[in-house]
């Protein structure tokens, strides 16, 4: 073999070993683009899961009778080195709107202490007049004016008003695409087959 087979079957040696780096190159980023891709659509999920979980927490609690199920352990990540994934911010626990109930209750005023004590349900369903129906805003407004204790949100109340027509205990209709809630029976007999 003279240097000139030499050099040129080296230099084949190296070109095949270059188009093999190469290949497996462009292997590898694609594979890190692809995980990097699965990663971002997992801590995506995982934030709308723990938004989720803490609204359904909240709307659990909301519920007459029932508490909030403890939140389960998470597993620990042995040698977990990953500081992205400790950024993303933990759900906020779902009794905080139960803290202005609880500091009107401290004031000493007994008839507040009864009415903050009172589940939100009972409370709305008492402002509702039978077969008259109102719009979430104006039961809010109500509820506002009568249990001013309660720092509650339109929303809240909305949601409250879905639960309860859900057991049947309020009706829901739509007039001109608006959202109008009646009552169906009155309130007492509301309590007494909530109690039965």
């Amino acid at each position: 073999m003279n240097q000139t087979d030499t050099d040129n079957a080296s230099q084949s040696v190296q070109r095949v070993y270059a188009e093999r780096f190469a290949t497996d190159l462009a292997d590898n980023r694609a594979e890190q683009q692809e995980l990097t891709a699965q990663i971002e659509r997992l801590r995506s999920r995982l934030e709308q899961l723990r938004t989720d979980e803490t609204w359904l927490a909240g709307m659990q609690s909301a519920l007459p009778g029932t508490t909030a199920p403890p939140r389960p352990r998470r597993a620990s990540r042995a040698g977990s080195g990953d500081t992205a994934t400790k950024a993303v911010p933990s759900p906020r626990p779902a009794g905080r709107a139960k803290a202005k109930p609880a500091a009107a209750r401290a004031g000493g005023r007994k008839a507040a202490s009864t009415t903050a004590a009172a589940p939100l349900h009972q409370l709305i369903r008492a402002l509702m007049p039978l077969g008259e129906p109102r719009l979430v805003r104006e039961v809010h407004a109500e509820l506002a004016k009568a249990h001013p204790e309660r720092g509650t949100s339109v929303q809240v109340v909305r949601n409250t008003l879905e639960t309860l027509v859900k057991r049947g205990v309020v009706g829901k209709g739509l007039q001109k695409g608006t959202a109008m809630y009646t009552a169906t029976e009155p309130a007492q007999a509301d309590e007494d087959r909530a109690a039965g």
